[in-house]
């Protein structure tokens, strides 16, 4: 005896779940940050400076979008000008039992060590340069035990002449908080035509 299996959903109905599946999946996508060219986040910023996250609150805008000001205990001043405290704002954060996130903005908390490469935007807020781009965390290298930044990329000195950043290229190495100062200072003379 043959017995027919009949499916209780219509067969238009069973295109349209495979349709709509595939529609789904193909617009999917992912997205990838890359670093701004290190001369080009230093010309862009109005003050760059390094210090320790001392407050971060979440805010509603004037414009209704969720923001974290960030309050910054200043250490130094390495261009422009800074008070002993700085205040930056980032897109996106925690108001309540909701959290808004964007895509390339990083995340801080309270006693982060960073140097913060700031620009001004409306109403002379100060915002990162490139949101993760404008933010080189400061660690402890445990095997030197040196203070040490991921290195910005500089085409020609942290990278291959053309920019390309390389897994496993040496110049990608944790760099010395104190070379990476002295890195923005030579970005910063260069830029005046000081350094030939």
């Amino acid at each position: 005896m043959v017995r027919h299996l009949v499916h209780p959903w219509p067969l238009t109905a069973v295109v349209l779940i495979v349709g709509f599946t595939g529609f789904t999946v193909a617009s999917l996508s992912a997205s990838t940050l890359l670093s701004a060219e290190f001369r080009e986040v230093v010309a862009d910023a109005a003050v760059v400076i390094r210090g320790r996250v001392t407050d971060v609150r979440a805010v509603r805008s004037d414009r209704g979008e969720v923001e974290t000001v960030v309050t910054i205990a200043v250490d130094a001043t390495l261009k422009g000008e800074a008070g002993p405290f700085v205040s930056m704002r980032l897109p996106g954060g925690t108001l309540g039992r909701y959290r808004t996130m964007v895509p390339g903005a990083p995340r801080v908390a309270l006693g982060d060590q960073a140097v913060f490469f700031l620009k001004r935007a409306r109403g002379n807020t100060l915002w990162p340069v490139g949101l993760s781009s404008g933010l080189y965390r400061i660690a402890l290298d445990p095997l030197t035990r040196r203070i040490v930044v991921a290195p910005p990329v500089v085409a020609g000195v942290t990278t291959a002449a053309t920019g390309r950043v390389i897994r496993g290229d040496t110049r990608r190495g944790p760099m010395p908080l104190t070379e990476f100062e002295s890195l923005v200072a030579l970005v910063q003379a260069a830029a005046r035509g000081d350094v030939r």
